[in-house]
């Protein structure tokens, strides 16, 4: 099975919580994290720390070795006005791993959920072994008059998740774009989150548009560009696809020079700049 570099990241980020003396049932969770969905082979798509009210969900994912038949599981999401909502899961067969998660219903639960600092918690066997805060934002776009509206309220809510975006738009040939300051200088989570929200938002206000497009620029030097059918990023989202396979084989790419106004060979250029093969 997969195990990726989030893998390392998250097993010192359970130290930090757990503690460097833990020991037992929390050895056998290898990663963890808040997501979105998870892609094709059960990852998860986005690792979050923000939800707004207007995503559908959210899944508290658990990575777990040696578990056996009865292991029972359980994940608690409270929120600021003591608002409690549990997901569980009972192990039907030994596993020497397995891909766990809870949900937290947004779409189902919208109207009683309190915008502001959250905690979400599991447990095994009625141990507690994780608590990770996380922020949930309130949004109405979907409630907008006008398209402008939508547009200033997308802007708004990007910038809570940290993004500047400078433009949203429709191109003459009916596609969707989204302009934005690159907030990371490294291809991190930071980095993948911002051109997925990107392509969300976009499929958020311009629901019926083939194409979606989004832009990051560098250091005020380069443009970079992340182009994607709507139907792929749809099938991404509802796990037909693996990260990998959308990543690089789904999403296309573009570099441009604003200095220099003329196009750059993509796989070069992150060589270059970023020292990876992408």
């Amino acid at each position: 099975m997969r195990i990726t570099l989030w893998l390392f990241i998250s097993i010192a980020l359970l130290a930090m919580l757990l503690g460097s003396g833990a020991g037992g049932e929390e050895e056998k969770i290898l990663d963890f994290s808040l997501c979105k969905g998870l892609d094709k082979d059960g990852f998860p798509l986005e690792r979050v720390d923000k939800v707004s009210t207007e995503d559908e969900r959210l899944l508290f994912w658990v990575f777990v070795h040696d578990v056996h038949k009865g292991d029972e599981m359980r994940w608690e999401f409270h929120g600021p006005q003591k608002e409690l909502y549990e997901s569980s899961l009972v192990i039907e067969e030994d596993r020497d791993y397995v891909g766990v998660q809870g949900e937290l219903n947004i779409s189902r639960h919208r109207n009683r959920l309190t915008p502001g600092s959250w905690r979400a918690e599991f447990y095994l066997n009625g141990e507690k072994l994780l608590k990770i805060p996380f922020t949930l934002l309130e949004s109405t776009i979907q409630e907008s008059k006008s398209l402008e509206e939508a547009v200033k309220k997308t802007v708004a809510l990007l910038s809570e998740f940290g993004f500047q975006a400078l433009e949203v738009n429709v191109s003459e040939d009916d596609q969707a774009y989204i302009r934005m300051n690159m907030l990371s200088h490294s291809l991190d989570q930071i980095f993948w989150n911002q051109i997925g929200l990107g392509f969300e938002a976009l499929h958020r206000i311009f629901p019926e548009t083939p194409w979606l497009l989004v832009q990051l620029i560098f250091e005020d030097t380069y443009l970079l560009s992340f182009q994607v059918k709507t139907s792929d990023f749809d099938y991404w989202r509802k796990g037909y696809f693996n990260s990998d396979e959308f990543w690089k084989k789904r999403v296309k790419r573009y570099v441009y020079s604003i200095k220099e106004k003329r196009d750059l060979e993509p796989s070069k250029f992150y060589a270059e700049q970023f020292n990876v093969m992408y």
